[in-house]
């Protein structure tokens, strides 16, 4: 009787996630358990959604001037400075990631996977509070490298019931701009993202009818950036003055692990052919992610 209760009890943890948090960065997860048979390949595609609040503390500022002398550009020390930067945050960060997916059964109840593809990002925030107009700007990214890979076991199998974990790491890139000319003046600001996540889940797989198969339960996910910081760099050219100022400002990530629950649900569109969707929600980040795939 506990056996046949499980799905529903993975299934109310995933709900119970979703109603005590509150925002939208993750990637796609899939089943967690082995979907793999030994020496059996999976390819597929992927399309994760997702949204965070990200604060950044620990802010340093470095302000530099230069005026233009016989047609170079020479630093200006007495009227350039360093200082502390006030605590900011990114708002409402959106991830929008595309991955080819590789699959491979290394053991009945035991497979590995590679995910290779692209990240595009965009948000608000006021990144440069030393320059001379420090004002919340809308970043737009372009679309840099991603690649992940992870792992997937599953533990326990009766019937129509499994039970797995899923371990699964993720580092994509994305440089986002704003460009724009107030008064005469040319400004360019640009913020370099590294993002690293990781999700470790534990959770079922109910087979709800011959086509169809639900999914989910708890995980953890930590999210960072590479070298555990973030940094921009923002010009200002002085129409009126024929100076230079550029401002660089970096901040360490006040770090995200929130725990969290997901809910997904697979159909079978053809022989081997599988389509996922699912839900994913933590006190800190949301995503929406769906797959296409197929075995070998």
């Amino acid at each position: 009787m506990m056996v046949r209760k499980m799905p529903l009890l993975v299934i109310a943890l995933a709900i119970l996630g979703v109603l005590s948090s509150n925002a939208l960065g993750l990637d796609p997860m899939g089943p967690p358990a082995a979907g793999l048979a030994k020496g059996q390949f999976r390819a597929g595609a992927e399309y994760a959604d997702s949204r965070m609040d990200v604060k950044l503390n620990n802010g340093s500022s470095t302000h530099s001037v230069y005026a233009k002398e016989n047609g170079v550009w020479v630093f200006q020390a007495q009227s350039s400075s360093s200082s502390k930067a006030a605590s900011t945050k990114l708002k409402n960060l959106k991830m929008h990631k595309v991955y080819a997916n590789l699959g491979y059964g290394l053991s009945d109840t035991w497979e590995a996977f590679l995910r290779l593809g692209g990240m595009n990002t965009e948000f608000k925030g006021t990144m440069f509070p030393g320059s001379d107009s420090p004002v919340e700007r809308q970043y737009n990214g372009d679309t840099g490298f991603a690649i992940g890979f992870g792992t997937k076991i599953t533990f326990y199998e009766e019937g129509k019931l499994k039970w797995g974990a899923l371990f699964q790491m993720s580092w994509g890139s994305s440089d986002a701009k704003f460009e724009t000319v107030a008064s005469g003046n040319t400004i360019n600001e640009s913020i370099e993202l590294n993002v690293v996540e990781i999700q470790i889940a534990l959770g079922a797989v109910y087979e709800f009818s011959e086509k169809i198969k639900i999914y989910g339960g708890p995980f953890w996910h930590i999210v960072n950036f590479s070298d555990s910081d973030l940094g921009g760099k923002r010009s200002e050219l002085y129409a009126s003055q024929a100076d230079l100022v550029i401002d660089k400002t970096s901040y360490d990530l006040d770090d995200v692990s929130n725990f969290g629950g997901y809910i997904g649900a697979q159909v079978e569109v053809a022989e081997d052919t599988y389509c996922n969707i699912e839900y994913q929600h933590t006190s800190s980040s949301d995503a929406i992610a769906m797959h296409l795939r197929k075995k070998f």
